[in-house]
């Protein structure tokens, strides 16, 4: 299985990163709207979903990741979210997690099983968030949450990857997400288009907005000794209250 999940996940890198896509000329932009810009990549079959997106927020990493982190708070910031949740964190840099998307009536909603993986350059000061579909991830599993989705008559998506690299900047973070999925089932042309235009321009317009919250705004990483960081701590509303010092507000490790 393991052999399976990292031939995988090679594929798939492979395939955002371009070098399956095809020359640069395949791509072209489809929107450039509020400090947001939204490339579409043409490919042979209709139904699939494909895009880069590319934005700059005037925030820390740390809060940007804080909201990332925070699957039960994915409604208010993915465009088109209507439930997730983890299903096993492995560590601060892998977890598996669930998502249902809002599909417009009459076609069913879609859903996902994610395994995501982090990756961090310290020297160039990027973090990378690689995330694959395992469709199959709760056949075998016997938890409570697994239970809910065997049983679950949406749309399950089998193929989908993505990657968010986040870079640090001198006045915030760029961001850029590249999407390719496969939303199985026959869905017109014109649904999946606005798909790919409408999630990538409205989810970084609200992370942007949620990433003011806060909880998320003064969320800090905790680091190891080589530089790494291994958790990421968010106040409590009481932590935030009760201090009187925002600019200088740090969180000691659980």
């Amino acid at each position: 299985m393991r052999s399976f999940i990292k031939t995988y996940l090679l594929i798939s890198l492979l395939l955002v990163s371009g070098q399956i896509l095809g020359k640069e000329t395949d791509k072209f932009l489809e929107l450039d709207r509020d400090g947001i810009k939204v490339y579409l990549y043409g490919v042979n079959s209709p139904n699939i979903a494909l895009f880069k997106a590319v934005t700059h927020i005037e925030s820390s990493m740390d809060s940007i990741l804080a909201v990332m982190f925070d699957n039960k708070n994915c409604v208010e910031w993915i465009h088109g979210c209507k439930n997730s949740f983890v299903l096993k964190d492995v560590g601060f840099n892998e977890r598996y997690h669930y998502q249902s998307i809002y599909v417009p009536f009459p076609f069913k909603n879609r859903e996902f099983i994610f395994h995501s993986v982090l990756k961090q350059d310290i020297v160039n000061k990027t973090v990378t968030i690689t995330m694959f579909t395992v469709p199959d991830y709760c056949k075998n599993r016997q938890s409570e949450q697994c239970q809910k989705i065997n049983q679950s008559n949406l749309v399950r998506v089998n193929h989908s990857v993505g990657t968010y690299k986040l870079e640090s900047t001198n006045n915030g973070t760029k961001i850029t997400w590249i999407q390719y999925t496969d939303p199985a089932g026959n869905l017109p042309n014109w649904l999946v288009n606005k798909f790919v235009k409408d999630t990538p321009y409205w989810t970084f317009k609200k992370l942007a907005e949620k990433v003011k919250e806060d909880k998320y705004k003064y969320a800090k990483l905790i680091y190891d000794s080589k530089g790494n960081a291994v958790a990421l701590n968010s106040p409590t509303q009481k932590q935030i209250k009760s201090s009187k010092m925002f600019n200088g507000f740090t969180v000691s490790p659980n």
